[in-house]
């Protein structure tokens, strides 16, 4: 009988959630994660080719930057675009970094690496250093941005790699809980 336990009521189908970007003025919360979670940012001239795309992206594409995390395998951030193209700037910025990435890796001779994300882009011939989606969650309330700016600052908290989120320079924390500069240029919301 339709509708127990178990079994759906005539006419639903269940349907794979994806994220989406509707209005991409508005800040989102997103996550990117690098192909087969290899943490590939695990020097300062990783990281850096990560903060330039985004400092970047923030002058020359429209982007702004209200809070971010970058680990060594993922980043999080609450983004958002004026002209409402956040994927395109997405897509720009994880394309450019991976070529650059790809790039570095080579003059590195991190060939088992560099192996890994050719075989993640085999099916369009790139390399592919991130995953494909961003996991867009639209930021629908200040509660819902102070929650994930906490979220994504204790990340390395959580890592295990400082105590104290402020210490994290690839992060906002600093920019929020003490006044300090950032290395990623930061747009506070005006609520």
């Amino acid at each position: 009988m339709p509708g127990q336990c178990g079994e759906l009521p005539r006419g639903v189908n269940l349907v794979p959630v994806r994220f989406k970007v509707h209005e991409g003025c508005f800040p989102h919360f997103v996550t990117c994660t690098v192909a087969h979670w290899i943490p590939v940012f695990c020097r300062d001239d990783y990281f850096a080719i990560l903060v330039d795309s985004l400092n970047y992206c923030s002058e020359h594409k429209g982007l702004s930057v209200h809070g971010c995390v970058l680990m060594p395998n993922h980043l999080h951030g609450v983004f958002s675009q004026a002209d409402g193209h956040l994927c395109d700037v997405m897509r720009d910025l994880k394309r450019h970094t991976s070529k650059t990435v790809a790039q570095r890796l080579e003059t590195d001779g991190r060939s088992l690496w560099l192996r890994a994300f050719t075989n993640a882009g085999r099916a369009t011939g790139n390399i592919k250093v991130w995953m494909d989606e961003f996991h867009p969650e639209q930021v629908y309330s200040r509660e819902f941005f102070e929650q994930k700016l906490s979220y994504l600052h204790d990340n390395p908290v959580r890592a295990g790699f400082v105590e104290d989120p402020c210490d994290w320079k690839y992060s906002s924390a600093g920019f929020y809980y003490r006044e300090a500069s950032s290395l990623i240029r930061i747009a506070v919301i005006e609520w």
